[in-house]
Parts: C-alpha cells; sequence; structure tokens
C-alpha cells in the first residue's frame, strides 16, 4: 500500500491521472445528490401548492408536514389497491370476451369447413 502511495508521489503523470478521476468520481457523486435534492424539493413544492389550491391548512414545521404525507400516503394505497383490484376485474372480464369470441369464431370456421367437404 505504501508503495502504491509512493508510486502516485513521485510519479507526475499517475498524479495527475488520480486526481482527474477523482474529481470525476465527486463531480458525479455531487450531480447525482443534485438532482435527488431537485426531484424531492419538486415534489415538496407541488404537495404545498396542493394543499393551498384545496384551502387545506399549509403544515407549518417539519413534524406536521412528516405526519401530514403519511396520512396522505396511506390513502393513496388504499386508492392504489381500489384501482388495480378493479383493472384486474376489468381486464379479467375483458379476456373471457375475446376468448369466447375467437373460440365462436374458430367453431364457425370449422363447422364451414366441414360443410364444404
Amino acid at each position: 500500500m505504501s508503495s502504491l502511495f509512493e508510486q502516485l508521489i513521485t510519479n507526475p503523470v499517475l498524479l495527475a491521472v488520480t486526481i482527474v478521476l477523482a474529481v470525476l468520481l465527486l463531480f458525479s457523486i455531487i450531480k447525482k445528490l443534485l438532482k435527488i435534492a431537485i426531484v424531492t424539493i419538486s415534489l415538496l413544492a407541488l404537495y404545498l401548492g396542493y394543499l393551498i389550491y384545496t384551502g387545506k391548512e399549509v403544515p407549518k414545521t417539519a413534524d406536521e408536514l412528516k405526519d401530514s404525507l403519511q396520512e396522505k400516503s396511506g390513502e393513496v394505497k388504499e386508492v392504489i389497491d381500489k384501482t388495480v383490484k378493479e383493472v384486474n376485474r376489468s381486464l379479467k372480464e375483458k379476456s373471457s370476451e375475446i376468448m369466447k369470441d375467437k373460440v365462436e369464431k374458430l367453431l364457425k370456421d370449422s363447422t364451414e369447413v366441414r360443410s364444404k367437404e
């Protein structure tokens, strides 16, 4: 380990490459953290805008905001579960209708072929 460190210090080319790689890595990490921060701030701004638009009370502290978001997440989960169940039921009905139509068409075609023979 110490020989690697000595090689980096004594060889300016290796030192330059190492510094460039370290800067690129640091820049990449900062860029990703910045994207996460921007998305989080945007979602928070949209939520607060929604609260103001609907006339509901805007949380004054971080704890109130946290509690409000937790309550809303439970409601959203219920709505999503209900919607998924409705979509599944609708898909089952639709697929059943399609299969029934296909079977009827197949039987009709087979009877026409037999009658021609």
